[in-house]
């Protein structure tokens, strides 16, 4: 009876003793899963690269934009030189662009979104020229606003065009007309008339009727 006792105990403690390293397996394996599901993003996070930023602003990934904690990625660009207000995908793309500046480094978050608007790619165009030869008339807006060439219409206009002050302004013109040139030398108001068509632009070609006609004409 003895002998049978311990062949039953034997019997019912190998099958234990083999499931142990299954459970053990089992239970890496589950660890594996979930660094894999998890790991990514943080991944993403951590590594960022320039190219990833830049590719977050062209398809408007917000999510991958507002986890930036690098400033230094604001100053990238691609082959093109187009920096990320450029490839912003949208003005909610830009809006997010906006905000992270502004938390990353708020002193001189002015100075950094104004160089961003006013820097200008391997064609010469700045952001603004950029999404308006797109036909990107929401763009308009938020990049016209705070630009070297909103600043030099205004001051143009502010201009008295009679009597010996006609001189005066026929410069100020001139310089506006450089503001808005791209390479090619179309100005970013004769962009918006070739794009007429596009939802919104006629309010664009509207603005620099009223604001400045003389973008508008060949010269």
């Amino acid at each position: 009876m003895k002998h049978i006792f311990f062949l039953l105990v034997f019997a019912l403690l190998v099958p234990a003793v083999q499931a142990a390293p299954v459970t053990a397996q089992t239970g890496a394996s589950r660890r594996q899963i979930m660094l894999q599901r998890y790991a990514p993003k943080a991944a993403v996070t951590k590594a960022l690269t320039a190219e990833g930023f830049l590719e977050a602003a062209t398809k408007g990934d917000t999510e991958t934009i507002f986890s930036v904690k690098d400033i230094t990625l604001f100053d990238q660009t691609d082959k093109f030189s187009n920096n990320c207000f450029h490839l912003a995908k949208d003005e909610a793309t830009l809006q997010a662009l906006a905000a992270v500046i502004r938390r990353l480094d708020e002193n001189n978050s002015r100075r950094i979104i104004r160089q961003l608007r006013n820097q200008r790619n391997n064609m010469g165009e700045t952001p603004l020229m950029r999404q308006i030869n797109l036909g990107k008339a929401q763009m308009f807006e938020p990049l016209y606003r705070g630009s070297e060439l909103a600043e030099s219409i205004r001051e143009t206009r502010s201009v008295s065009k009679g009597g010996a002050l006609n001189i005066p302004a026929k410069i100020k013109e001139g310089i506006t007309k450089s503001l808005s040139k791209d390479n090619s030398g179309r100005t970013v108001a004769q962009a918006a008339l070739a794009n007429i068509n596009e939802p919104g632009m006629d309010k664009v070609v509207a603005y620099f009727e009223e604001h400045a006609p003389y973008l508008l004409n060949n010269f």
